[in-house]
């Protein structure tokens, strides 16, 4: 699968390249040793409601287009007839051209939900055609986003050690020495060389937890940042 920003996988592989990072492992020598090193990024204001599956990356788009496109007859009527009432009614409602086929209506209308709205609108029928990177992206988002439009991540950073690093799905289960948190665009700012610690003390991200150690191992705090810049990423939204 490739590594979608945000994503278990991309989240995986940030977690290899640090580990595999000398700066890294240098400046943070001795952090978390002693103390709760465990940081939790916080997303904020993830843009599901404004952003439809039309509007996801045709990578991620074109299959469920061709499978639909494929469909006999008979099985276009069942995923139709198999629809939900939520789906009926953006169908109802979807402008399309005069010379528009039943299939084009639909794909119109299925384009046009909201990714808030997929999990109200899709039916069985339907999530038998979602398939490989937007299968899982689509469960991502229903099971780690939280209070609307946040997702939480947790590393376990030790004596220059990434030794976890995952999304999770209810953040008070785990206490954490530190959080980071910021909008959306404000982590993909960071993955395009934006500067971690002037964006804390610029009050761009919220930092809470002792700001002094942070600071104390900033280059460490620049590593992370660069290393996240360097692990490829292809963005969500």
């Amino acid at each position: 699968m490739t590594d979608w920003f945000p994503s278990r996988e991309w989240l995986e592989s940030y977690r290899a390249n640090l580990n595999e990072d000398d700066a890294y492992a240098a400046e943070s020598d001795g952090w978390g040793v002693d103390f709760d090193g465990d940081f939790r990024f916080v997303l904020t204001r993830l843009p599901l409601e404004e952003t439809a599956l039309g509007d996801l990356p045709d990578d991620l788009t074109a299959d469920l287009s061709d499978r639909i496109d494929a469909l006999g007859d008979d099985e276009f009527d069942r995923l139709r007839e198999t629809a939900t009432p939520a789906f009926e009614a953006r169908l109802e409602s979807a402008e399309c051209d005069g010379d528009d086929g039943d299939r084009e209506r639909f794909r119109r209308a299925l384009s046009g939900v909201a990714l808030a709205d997929v999990p109200d609108v899709a039916w069985p029928a339907l999530e038998d055609q979602i398939r490989g990177d937007l299968d899982s992206l689509l469960a991502q988002l229903e099971t780690y986003v939280v209070d609307d439009s946040r997702v939480h991540a947790h590393l376990e950073l030790e004596d220059g050690v990434c030794r976890r690093a995952q999304l999770v799905e209810d953040p008070s289960a785990r206490d954490v020495g530190f959080e980071l948190e910021a909008p959306y665009e404000t982590w993909t700012d960071l993955l395009e060389g934006a500067d971690v610690i002037e964006s804390v003390m610029s009050n761009e991200m919220a930092l809470e937890g002792s700001v002094t150690r942070v600071i104390h191992y900033g280059d460490a705090a620049a590593a992370m940042g660069d290393v996240a810049g360097e692990t490829d990423a292809r963005y969500l939204f």
